[in-house]
């Protein structure tokens, strides 16, 4: 069954990348991590992106993005243009402090600003030790900071210009892997999103505990599924300043799921008809699973549908229970009655919540208005929920936001616009990042 729920911070297409790719050395990468000013209002903004085992650049003007693929120390070239080179330069101290980009026509040099420190930290969450990485700008003064709550899968903590966002606009980051990937211990395979919610409060904790960090000026940034465990951290946790969320979904996992599934179908060919007819049978095997019911039950449910014309489509091979299948349906009897609603009842502090237009992973229309009621009903009376037009999951311009829909390497405007205001209004961010 295509229960994929895709919904991690950024989904590129990496085949030319796994073709080419030489051994990924993040250590050596982390040097060229941060945003580079080219004069005439002309910056790009690079950092690490684990899923992509690269550096991924934006463009702050013209909202385009791009990895670099290397070639040999401090020179890589342009995944999209082969002929677009970008090579670092070191000062004194073998610090990066410039960027040449060369091109057919022209030579670009830009200056590294607002520089920051990277610390590789540890902190404990129960039993588990969760691992991960502390940014903070160079600036004086104690600083905001933000806590990633990521998305789904093994997320681990290098999430490209999500942290270079916050670090050029004055705010310290922690990103830790997510526990039962990287590094850090525990099983997000099983994991529910109550314990995934203690990860991001112990975070918060940690972070408290920092003596370049505003403890009363914590945030939490939530991606996708963790929009679910922010909102739930957010409730649990009275240190939460403020909750900040991409693309999370204000239905419950069960519903999400679904309208996911759809997309998938619809994208796969299957006619309106066969569409609803398997969507029956996905809905009464999730429903089987939040009931408590076993794996047999589920499965018996699934091989009652087998006479149908496009059974085998969707399941091209027979069904076997595996750890991995049990592990699974233990994940969905944990988590699919979780939702955004039930927790941002009780919140409070600022909320700033933005969704895709163009998103078959989260059903933005459905979740608009049952967030703002959520946070009427808490009497919150600091919220923007706003929807991009344009934008798939992903945050890229989109025309059907299908999950095998060309990618368009370009944001859908207003995004990043809108977090940065948002940021400066509340004076959490001090400076701009476009």
């Amino acid at each position: 069954m295509r229960f994929y729920f895709i919904s991690v911070t950024l989904i590129l297409s990496t085949n030319f990348i796994c073709a080419q790719q030489p051994i990924f050395d993040k250590d050596q990468f982390y040097a060229y991590e941060g945003t580079f000013d080219f004069g005439k209002k002309y910056r790009i903004t690079l950092g690490i992106f684990d899923e992509f085992k690269s550096i991924v650049y934006l463009d702050l003007n013209t909202l385009q993005l791009g990895a670099l693929i290397p070639v040999e120390k401090d020179i890589f070239r342009d995944n999209n243009d082969s002929t677009k080179v970008f090579l670092f330069s070191r000062d004194k101290n073998n610090n990066v402090d410039s960027l040449n980009i060369f091109t057919k026509s022209d030579t670009l040099t830009g200056k590294r600003v607002s520089s920051h420190t990277r610390q590789t930290i540890s902190f404990a969450s129960g039993k588990r030790t969760l691992k991960g990485d502390l940014y903070i700008p160079v600036s004086k003064g104690s600083h905001p900071a933000v806590v990633f709550a990521h998305g789904s899968g093994a997320s681990t903590r290098s999430v490209a210009f999500f942290t270079t966002f916050f670090l050029q606009t004055g705010i310290a980051v922690l990103s830790f892997d997510k526990q039962g990937a990287g590094e850090s211990t525990g099983d997000w395979e099983t994991a529910s999103f109550d314990d995934l919610s203690d990860d991001v409060i112990a975070g918060i904790n940690y972070l408290k505990k920092q003596n370049r960090i505003n403890p009363k000026k914590i945030g939490i940034m939530g991606n996708s599924q963790g929009g679910w465990i922010g909102a739930m951290a957010t409730a649990k946790c009275t240190d939460v300043a403020f909750l900040l969320v991409r693309v999370g979904a204000g239905e419950n996992v069960m519903e999400t799921m679904l309208h996911e599934n759809k997309g998938i179908y619809k994208a796969d060919g299957f006619t309106e008809k066969e569409v609803d007819e398997i969507l029956i049978m996905d809905r009464n095997y999730l429903l089987a699973a939040m009931q408590g019911k076993i794996w047999e039950q589920g499965d018996s449910i699934i091989s009652s549908f087998k006479n149908q014309s496009w059974f085998s489509k969707i399941f091209p091979e027979s069904r076997v229970k595996s750890l991995r299948s049990e592990k699974n349906w233990k994940w969905l009897n944990r988590n699919l009655m979780f939702d955004s609603y039930d927790y941002l009842k009780k919140v409070k502090v600022p909320v700033l919540w933005i969704m895709a237009e163009k998103d078959w992973n989260v059903n933005s229309q459905k979740s608009y208005p049952r967030i703002i009621k959520a946070l009427q009903i808490a009497g919150n009376k600091d919220y923007l929920v706003k929807i991009i037009p344009k934008s798939g999951h992903t945050g890229l311009i989109a025309k059907t936001g299908y999950y095998d829909e060309a990618i368009s390497w370009q944001y859908a405007p207003g995004f990043w616009d809108v977090m940065q205001s948002w940021l400066q209004k509340r004076k959490i961010s001090n400076r701009i990042f476009r």
